[in-house]
């Protein structure tokens, strides 16, 4: 029986027992949370990077719930990344699961309960809410990213290559926004993004172009959400912004779910917090599994949407970007009627009822 052993700061006992699991398993799965991002990208590409270099015999696949990403197929181990709709179907002889950007079986499939069956479970990340119970876990909330957590633990003294530096730089541009999410005490990530360039001999803007081109669907997908953007004061709540896309509007457009994603993201990162007296702010979009998601974003001295996500009970992440999932019932769920709860909710909690919500 594996032992639950938890550990909050990187250090060499965690690498040894992560490696002593990894060799006592033959069939092992990578993953990285629901709609991959490029920090969980990049984690598990790394650690399918190490794994397989040092146990080259084991049966090791990267498997991700989602759609896959033509913008990434030049990085190194993209073309073993398997997209599935939900991990959990395809587990069934899986002796070791490993999870990387996320602490939560529910944040990587829509049936956490058979991941939680899984004889090991090891999780590496970074965010701060509570996590759930894994055989091993490595939670360091004041890293930028959680490959910069596979960097410190596995890579300091390995020998990396421009591919390997790629990665890396995929997972810790994308996780920082180029570096504008850094909290000072989170400096120390620019002597490794020093290194990495170095190695990599890549300007960042043209890296970053090779992979972060924009479809019109995505681009037609983020002026909707500009026409749909709406400002709301709230007694008890700093004023804030909201968008959504429709049902409707996804299907008249047929929008992929990574579509769907991408165009959130961008408007949330273009827009949400940077309008003049709107320090924070919600998108909501509908999925295919009937559900409706929810990403939030906030300036430092506004509301900590992690603690939010976590209050409302639909989510979690970072203290100034978190999202959630309003789950359906009997019939898909439509963004007006989550709109609604957010905003009902927000009425009914003012902020200065709930404790560190406003940093």
């Amino acid at each position: 029986m594996i032992l639950v052993v938890e550990f909050k700061n990187i250090s060499p006992k965690f690498t040894d027992v992560f490696f002593e699991i990894v060799e006592k398993s033959s069939n092992i799965i990578i993953t990285g949370h629901e709609f991959f991002d490029d920090d969980s990208l990049a984690s598990a590409l790394s650690v399918y990077e190490i794994i397989s270099q040092k146990y080259q015999g084991k049966n090791t696949r990267i498997l991700f719930s989602g759609e896959p990403d033509s913008r990434y197929k030049d990085f190194k181990h993209f073309n073993h990344v398997e997209f599935v709709s939900d991990i959990a179907d395809f587990v069934d002889n899986a002796e070791l699961l490993i999870m990387l950007d996320g602490n939560k079986f529910s944040r990587f499939s829509h049936k956490p309960e058979i991941l939680g069956k899984i004889k090991k479970t090891i999780c590496i990340d970074h965010h701060a809410s509570q996590s759930d119970t894994f055989s091993l876990s490595l939670m360091v909330h004041q890293c930028s990213s959680c490959v910069e957590i596979v960097y410190r633990s596995f890579f300091t003294d390995y020998l990396i290559d421009k591919s390997l530096a790629d990665i890396f730089l995929l997972g810790i541009l994308g996780d920082t926004g180029n570096f504008t999410y850094l909290k000072p005490s989170q400096s120390d990530i620019l002597l490794i993004v020093k290194k990495l360039i170095d190695i990599s001999q890549e300007e960042i803007q043209g890296f970053l172009s090779k992979y972060q081109s924009i479809s019109k669907k995505v681009f037609e997908t983020v002026k909707e959400l500009i026409k749909n953007n709406e400002y709301v004061s709230t007694p008890g709540w700093p004023d804030f912004q909201y968008s959504y896309i429709k049902r409707s509007f996804i299907k008249a457009n047929k929008l992929q779910t990574s579509e769907i994603v991408e165009a959130s993201y961008l408007y949330s990162a273009q827009y949400i917090r940077k309008i003049e007296n709107y320090s924070w702010g919600f998108v909501f979009t509908p999925n295919q599994n009937g559900d409706v998601n929810i990403s939030c974003r906030s300036l430092p001295g506004s509301v900590n949407v992690r603690i939010l996500m976590e209050k409302m009970g639909i989510g979690g992440g970072h203290d100034r970007a978190s999202g959630g999932t309003f789950a359906k019932k009997d019939k898909p769920l439509e963004v007006d009627s989550c709109i609604k709860q957010t905003l009902d909710w927000l009425r009914s909690n003012p902020s200065h009822k709930i404790s560190n919500i406003i940093l």
